[in-house]
Order: C-alpha cells, then sequence, then structure tokens
C-alpha cells in the first residue's frame, strides 16, 4: 500500500505541475470555457481573450475548457485531501492501542480499493503495477 501511496503523489505532483505550467498568463489563471462568435467556437480564457485553435473540433474545445488548470488544481486537491485522510487512518493502524489500532485497520481496509480506484487513470503510466488494479 505504500508504494501505492507514493506512486499517487507522484503523479499528483505531476498532474499539479502540469497545470501550473502554461505560459500564457490568461491560460494559467483564468476559469475556461467554450463560446461561440460569430459562428466560431472559441475558448475563453475569462479575460476578454479568446483563442481558437482551427485545428481542434468544437467537441476538443469544449474538453480543454472542462479541463483547465483551475479544475485540474481543484482535483489535485481533493486527492491531497484523500491521501491525508489515508496517513491519519495508517498512523493509527501502527497505534500499540488496539482501541485506536483495529478500528483504524478496519478503515485502511475500506479506503484501499478508493486509493487503487484513484490510481486508475494513470493504469499507462510505466509504474502503474497490475496488483494495484481494483
Amino acid at each position: 500500500m505504500d508504494d501505492l501511496v507514493k506512486f499517487l503523489r507522484a503523479r499528483i505532483d505531476e498532474d499539479e505541475a502540469i497545470a501550473k505550467a502554461p505560459t500564457h498568463a490568461a491560460w494559467a489563471a483564468a476559469e475556461w470555457r467554450s463560446c461561440e462568435v460569430d459562428g466560431a467556437s472559441y475558448v475563453d480564457l475569462g479575460t476578454n481573450h479568446l483563442d481558437r485553435v482551427s485545428s481542434l473540433t468544437d467537441a476538443e474545445m469544449e474538453h480543454i475548457a472542462r479541463h483547465d488548470p483551475a479544475r485540474v488544481l481543484r482535483e489535485v486537491d481533493a486527492k491531497r485531501r484523500i491521501l491525508a485522510e489515508h496517513d491519519e487512518v495508517a498512523a493509527g493502524a501502527a497505534s500499540d492501542d488496539w482501541l485506536i489500532r483495529d478500528p483504524s485497520r478496519a478503515v485502511l481496509r475500506i479506503l484501499d480499493p478508493v486509493l487503487r480506484t484513484l490510481a486508475l487513470p494513470y493504469a499507462d503510466h510505466p509504474e502503474y503495477r497490475n496488483s494495484w488494479h481494483p
């Protein structure tokens, strides 16, 4: 389980770094949405700046707008909160006090499939282990 948690932390850190990487300042700071102007689809970066990438379809632009950096960073935060809960329960599972240890171990058994499911989107990563598959 420790290897799975380390794997997840590394992937979450990568997701965060990618979300913070856009060099166009508006891309990094805006809430993206797709919009239409004069019959053409654009990605509205929320700063009175519309970007149109002619090679993309409307559906692809909607996908980009849906997965804007701000949304990815909220997802990173949510996953880190789940891992923090795991860390707290894992610490209790190591306790010498059976009143803390035994319930914590039960909760860890419940969290195990949650962590495995969180790792599933990264199944194509070279460090992903098939034994982690939920």
